[in-house]
């Protein structure tokens, strides 16, 4: 969700009086005023109507709202800063009023949606395009209805439910591969590179320094020249993630940002390894994900991801131990 503006949309008290209203409310003290000094009783018949219309506003207000249900639900993935889709349900329960000039908030909407009159009994279910700015999982948010309705002197909120909480995924970024951190030869460590795996990258011609047992001897024969198989590293392709989610100071913007950065990066380089059929996994503070394939654990690595929580470093739990034989690697932002 978007950080909290200084003023929510939905308030505390689900009650504000609008700015024709406050005007209406002086004009009403100043009749009331007028009236007291001068003891005329056209002015305290006009108090009357004028109190009269506030109070019948105010009721008719809260009653136009009572029964309104309002949920949100996701649908489909979310991505931080990316347009995503939200299903916002508006049941009218009411067996005999229809609710009428209500509209629907939420902090990820660029504008509101009006909702049209709501008849006794009648449901509606929109679906919107919504952006959230940050990653995260989020229980609720700052969305419901608001009406005017009738004459525009308050303006009364109703919350809207969240059935199930909002999970954000990082936006994934896609870039230059990094080192394993567990590498001491510091090699490239790309998912795709020379090794000594099952799986068979290419062929090629022989070059000093390579395997005779990879020697391709069909090939050498119909070619005349030395020919061998280039396998794939299959360390390569079974990664575990590290993400260093400790800070020195989690109110400090920039230290919140590097990691942010590094799980934006961290998302793209899982994915990425995903899609080329290799083993992804996470370790970081606090969430550990073995490492495995397949579309399964594509949303496990982005829900994680969406779940690391920032800690103080003098507080910060331990890394998840590495398993034997375990490749992990930090990606830097």
């Amino acid at each position: 969700m978007p950080d909290r503006p200084l003023t929510p949309l939905i308030p505390r008290w689900h009650l504000r009086i609008t700015n024709f209203g406050l005007g209406y409310i002086l004009m009403t003290l100043l009749v009331a005023i007028a009236a007291t000094n001068t003891a005329n009783n056209g002015l305290y018949t006009i108090l009357a109507g004028l109190l009269a219309g506030m109070i019948v506003s105010g009721v008719v207000s809260r009653r136009n709202l009572r029964a309104v249900r309002c949920t949100v639900e996701q649908n489909g993935e979310a991505f931080a800063g990316r347009p995503a889709w939200i299903a916002v349900t508006v049941r009218n329960a009411s067996p005999a009023l229809t609710a009428q000039g209500i509209w629907f908030l939420h902090e990820a909407l660029p504008a509101p949606l009006y909702v049209a009159p709501l008849p006794p009994g009648a449901e509606r279910r929109y679906a919107l395009e919504a952006v959230f700015p940050r990653r995260g999982v989020f229980a609720g948010g700052d969305a419901g209805l608001m009406s005017r309705f009738p004459v525009g002197l308050f303006r009364k909120y109703r919350s809207a439910s969240w059935p199930q909480p909002v999970v954000v995924y990082p936006d994934p970024a896609r870039g230059a591969r990094r080192h394993d951190s567990g590498d001491s030869s510091g090699a490239a460590s790309s998912s795709r590179r020379r090794g000594f795996g099952a799986e068979v990258r290419t062929l090629r011609e022989f070059v000093s320094g390579d395997d005779v047992r990879d020697l391709h001897w069909k090939q050498s024969a119909r070619l005349g020249k030395w020919i061998v198989r280039e396998r794939q590293d299959e360390r390569s392709r079974r990664i575990v993630f590290e993400v260093e989610n400790a800070v020195a100071d989690p109110l400090d913007p920039a230290a919140v940002a590097a990691v942010e950065r590094a799980i934006a990066a961290t998302a793209g380089e899982a994915l990425a390894l995903l899609e080329a059929g290799g083993e992804a996994g996470l370790a970081a503070r606090g969430i550990s994900v073995p490492p495995a394939g397949g579309a399964g654990q594509r949303r496990r690595i982005l829900e994680a991801l969406a779940r690391i929580e920032i800690h103080p470093a003098a507080s910060a739990p331990a890394f998840p131990p590495p398993r034997p034989g375990e490749s992990r690697r930090e990606v830097a932002a």
